[in-house]
């Protein structure tokens, strides 16, 4: 009986190519599915598959390549800044509006991001099997072309309104060849940025398109705050949002997100609650622990504009999509947990479980 093929990972064009590499140095036999030049630009869109035999091992290679071993970047002393990738679509155009809002309140440089697909092939030895047949110059002329007119449009569009802010935003446009959620990344971390904006599509959508499966990516690399705005959420200005909902599990990142929430949303007049969703079997315990953290937000914060919530249910999602539909919540925020390789493929976390179901803003912090 043939040995079974399993599906390792999926990932974007580049990052499959070298996984491939890796493991292939480790003699593990694999290949790839849905993998040509054009579909490159799809983000995450590239099987890694090999025989199940070999999973056990073709894990820990997957685990080195993906292990992150950066520094959380801090907010403080970094003078404010805002990074805002785009990709000229309807929802990154509420996005570029809401950026521009928050970065005029915060006194912050905005800087509009966009990264455009690079299809020269990188000079990594992948296989001799791997050929095309088009005129990588003239693609890369036509990619960049288009990449150039959409900033100028961008820019214009963000111009206009500029102009009414009594100090106008300081603006910067950054154009750069990669994969999106990559590029984000990296100069996410040489720019250090206060917090990353940007648009998002929901479940219902393509999964080609770009800004919206490459948040997710971004919400899982990246070491600064990450606000996602949805497609369908109705923006008319900032003073309209009121309440944000901190999603709290007590542990000691909470302490550190709340610090930095407090620092991004102090301009504006909104009230946090400290939420935490709690079963029936845990609840007393629970009522503990929000105990300790009102004492430490009585001791750190302003009270009036702090509070905390115990959310009886027994399901986590449902509980907080409760909360949010039945409390007018404005913004959802929380802090991802750092999970293992096998766990965030298996099980969506509640960032991209929100992220694809939900019409709120969504404010993720990385523990």
């Amino acid at each position: 009986m043939d040995e079974k093929i399993i599906t390792l990972v999926v990932l974007s064009f580049e990052k499959a190519h070298i996984l491939k590499s890796l493991l292939e140095a480790e003699d593990i036999e694999c290949f790839l599915e849905n993998t040509n030049l054009i579909q490159g630009a799809v983000s995450t869109g590239v099987k890694v598959k090999l025989f199940e035999s070999s999973l056990e091992k073709a894990m820990q290679v997957l685990e080195g390549m993906m292990q992150d071993e950066l520094d959380v970047v801090e907010i403080d002393n970094i003078p404010p800044r805002i990074l805002l990738p785009v990709d000229f679509s309807e929802y990154s155009k509420k996005a570029a509006e809401f950026a521009l809002d928050w970065a005029n309140e915060l006194n912050a440089e905005l800087t509009v991001f966009h990264t455009y697909f690079n299809p020269i092939v990188s000079t990594m030895p992948f296989s001799d099997t791997f050929a095309y047949e088009v005129n990588t110059e003239e693609m890369v002329m036509e990619l960049e072309e288009k990449a150039r007119e959409g900033m100028e449009w961008m820019k214009a569009f963000l111009n206009l309104k500029n102009e009414k802010f009594d100090k106008p935003v300081s603006l910067k446009m950054e154009l750069v060849k990669g994969i999106a959620e990559d590029e984000i990344i990296k100069y996410s971390r040489a720019y250090r940025p206060l917090v990353i904006i940007m648009g998002t599509r929901g479940a219902d959508r393509k999964a080609a398109d770009l800004i919206g499966s490459v948040t997710a990516e971004v919400m899982e690399g990246a070491k600064v705050p990450v606000l996602a705005i949805p497609e369908n959420f109705s923006y008319t200005g900032l003073g309209m949002l009121k309440n944000i909902l901190y999603a709290t599990d007590f542990q000691e990142a909470d302490f550190r997100s709340l610090e930095k929430l407090e620092k991004l949303i102090r301009p504006l007049d909104m009230m946090v609650t400290c939420g935490h969703v709690s079963s029936k079997e845990h609840s007393k315990w629970d009522e503990v622990r929000m105990a300790g953290l009102k004492e430490h937000i009585k001791s750190n914060y302003n009270e009036e504009n702090v509070k905390c919530d115990l959310i009886e249910h027994e399901d986590l999602f449902v509980g907080i999509e409760g909360y949010v539909n039945n409390n007018k919540v404005d913004v959802l925020s929380f802090t991802r947990r750092k999970r293992n390789l096998i766990n965030r493929i298996i099980n969506p976390n509640l960032a991209k479980k929100m992220l694809f179901h939900s019409t709120t803003p969504l404010l993720v912090f990385n523990d």
